[in-house]
């Protein structure tokens, strides 16, 4: 199936992100004195952006696609998908005001940020999972060669606008960013 393809790219980016921002938490959870609110608040522009504003929308096509082939959105695959977007969405924004109250000078903000880092990583890690091993599959199965160049157009609009914002390239950069600051605090 062509649609897992298309994904492997934004898979591949948010596990690399995944991975320095579980450093950064790791490095915070043992009370690294380096470790920096700002690097979480860059962390946040990359969720907010990158993950939720185009890769969530992205698996929203294939939730509806799964839909209208008659699977219930209130149970199952598609509802524990939805849970785990809520869920994330939920701890990226604790983690944002946090991250900020940190900054500020609240060292309680500072514990927060290690917590809800954590959470962030676990609850995404289980989507890009259940989106690999079920939701793929369930695709392969259940949709149409037409239903799948409905939803490649639906994933090209959504690449379309998000490039209207600006450079593609700026996500690696923001990666690359923390990443050499991850290994400043080392």
């Amino acid at each position: 199936m062509r649609i897992a393809k298309t994904f492997r790219k934004d898979q591949e980016t948010i596990l690399r992100f995944l991975d320095v921002f579980g450093g950064g938490s790791a490095a915070l959870g043992t009370s690294n004195k380096h470790a920096q609110a700002g690097f979480f608040v860059v962390a946040g522009t990359f969720i907010q952006e990158y993950i939720e504003d185009n890769f969530f929308k992205k698996v929203e096509l294939l939730l509806k696609a799964l839909e209208e082939s008659g699977f219930p959105a209130e149970e199952g695959p598609i509802a524990a998908m939805r849970d785990e977007q809520k869920k994330s969405r939920e701890s990226a924004e604790q983690l944002h005001k946090a991250a900020k109250a940190w900054q500020s000078g609240d060292e309680e903000g500072r514990v927060v940020v290690s917590w809800e880092s954590s959470q962030y990583s676990s609850t995404v890690r289980h989507h890009l999972d259940r989106l690999k091993n079920l939701i793929f599959p369930l695709l392969e199965q259940n949709v149409t060669p037409e239903e799948e160049h409905k939803i490649a157009e639906g994933m090209n609009h959504i690449a379309f606008e998000n490039s209207m914002k600006g450079d593609e390239s700026k996500y690696i950069k923001l990666i690359e960013t923390l990443e050499e600051e991850l290994s400043d605090w080392k």
